[in-house]
């Protein structure tokens, strides 16, 4: 049991980290097959005929989620040996920026799996930015949805508690900055004025760790939004939840003088690190937070996925894949498959993964690019989905796209309009400084040449811009969004659903 920041500090790394690459995927699949040979799945696939890499591959095709569906169906209904061996613990729902939401099943060995690339990654947090006491925000959203039971009895969610182990579990209660009661509150605005109240009562806060930039951003707004209420409850006390909040009067004037300065250093003087998404879509986001927080080191989160752990970072915050937690392949864009230790440097590929939550040889849609290797094991950049945008032929992707807005300030989005003559629309901060992003952005989007022929034809017409005052809480407070944890969602720089650019004409002035 981890009871102290020395503690945590303390562990030390797994021995496999000094063996050969391609052993350390073998073995882990390897393993990972024979121990499913009599699930539903396996029987199917002959698992057991199955001794290399090269029999997996043979014998597996690749897949996206609906080749799983049926299984997890079956699962939900209590049926057991579907697609791992043994019980499961609990469902997870995706939520994805361009796809319907999905139900993933996790295993006691999925969920070590997770544990097994958290625990070092905390460690080396720790060490890296010499966090040796204080208290940590742990991202807990407002329970926009109840904590559902299948009929069958198996629960959908797991806490952060829960993802970390019993290992991590009383440190992670005993630093919380909030307590986890704040995670069952259903009105946002109850959540907030609950969760600034506890963190602004922490001034010992060291480290935040979140999932999207925006999240945090979106909180930190809040204590302008919410100044009546958070100075209520800080003079008088106030009940949120059945939870009694005391009064706090020097908590109130040191609010009171963040008011007049804005600067949100001075709330938290000890904090550290930032812990955050900070690749692709989320980069001006956290260049946000940055201005915010100058003092204060941001770390990118890695790639943390719903279906499993694909990289977290190291002490030189390089984000390395995490080899001892799943099986990989990486598809280029002329559909050829690599493994992890054939990566090039500076490629971008399609990210494959085995879990052993019951996906095999699952097609995620997330494109990685190879940013060279620390000793032997790769080095990996989210750079987007495979979402792409093809009203005319013009095949515009995320990955382009997100290169077409870097510079532009603030909160930035590319939508597709399906009008008589189809086009694109930027959205972007009006309280940004963003009067040539336009220009900017069609010139780039021009490098592509279906879309320049296209413009050419007419067959799209020209760029538009949308500047709104808000642009990321319209965002956020999407219907589309709806039942989706506010801390997951992630705002894309490509976004190919209709409703959405409904909702952001919808508050035009």
């Amino acid at each position: 049991m981890i009871a102290s920041w020395q503690q945590l500090i303390e562990l030390s790394n797994d021995n496999s980290a000094c063996l050969d690459l391609k052993y350390r995927q073998e073995e882990w699949l390897l393993k990972c097959l024979s121990r499913n040979q009599q699930t539903c799945f396996g029987k199917e696939h002959c698992f057991n005929e199955i001794h290399s890499i090269e029999d997996y591959r043979n014998q597996v095709p690749l897949a996206h989620y609906q080749a799983f569906n049926d299984y997890v169906e079956n699962i939900e209904k209590g049926e057991a040996e579907q697609l791992f061996s043994g019980p499961i613990v609990a469902f997870e729902i995706t939520t994805g920026s361009s796809q319907a939401h999905k139900l993933i099943p996790y295993s006691a060995e999925s969920l070590f799996d997770f544990q097994r690339a958290i625990v070092p990654w905390l460690s080396s947090l720790a060490e890296t930015y010499q966090i040796t006491s204080g208290s940590a925000y742990w991202s807990i959203s407002p329970a926009t949805r109840q904590r559902e039971i299948t009929w069958s009895g198996v629960p959908i969610g797991l806490s952060d508690a829960e993802y970390l182990g019993e290992q991590l579990t009383p440190f992670f209660l005993q630093v919380s900055a909030v307590p986890t009661w704040v995670g069952e509150i259903k009105e946002v605005a109850d959540w907030q004025i609950a969760t600034l109240y506890h963190l602004l009562c922490r001034r010992d806060l060291a480290l935040i760790s979140v999932w999207s930039p925006t999240f945090l951003l979106t909180l930190l707004d809040a204590i302008n939004d919410q100044r009546s209420a958070l100075e209520t409850v800080l003079l008088n006390g106030g009940i949120i939840q059945e939870h009694k909040l005391e009064a706090q009067a020097d908590v109130y004037q040191q609010l009171s003088q963040f008011y007049t300065t804005g600067d949100h250093q001075m709330l938290w003087p000890d904090l550290k690190v930032i812990s955050c998404w900070a690749d692709a879509s989320s980069k001006p986001f956290c260049e946000m937070l940055k201005l915010k927080f100058p003092d204060v080191a941001i770390q990118g989160k890695g790639l943390l996925m719903t279906e499993g752990v694909v990289t977290t970072p190291n002490r030189s915050n390089q984000t390395l894949l995490t080899a001892d937690s799943g099986f990989y392949e990486f598809i280029n864009d002329d559909q050829q498959i690599f493994l992890a230790h054939e990566l090039e440097v500076g490629k971008s590929y399609e990210l494959v993964m085995t879990t052993a939550g019951g996906l095999y040889r699952y097609r995620t849609a997330d494109r990685l690019i190879c940013d060279g290797y620390s000793e032997e094991i790769p080095i990996l950049r989210f750079c987007g989905r495979n979402s792409v945008s093809d009203m005319v032929g013009e095949k515009l992707t995320e990955e382009f796209v997100t290169n077409c807005l870097n510079g532009i300030n603030g909160f930035r989005m590319l939508l597709p309009i399906e009008n008589k003559t189809p086009a694109y629309c930027l959205i972007v901060d009006q309280f940004q400084e963003t009067d040539d992003a336009i220009n900017i952005v069609e010139n780039r989007l021009y490098e592509n040449p279906h879309y320049a022929y296209a413009r050419k034809l007419r067959q799209l017409g020209p760029l538009n811009q949308l500047k709104l005052a808000d642009p990321l809480k319209i965002y956020t407070s999407s219907p589309e969004h709806l039942g989706s944890r506010l801390g997951d969602i992630k705002v894309p720089s490509l976004c190919i659903k209709p409703a959405i650019f409904k909702d952001f004409i919808g508050n035009t002035p």
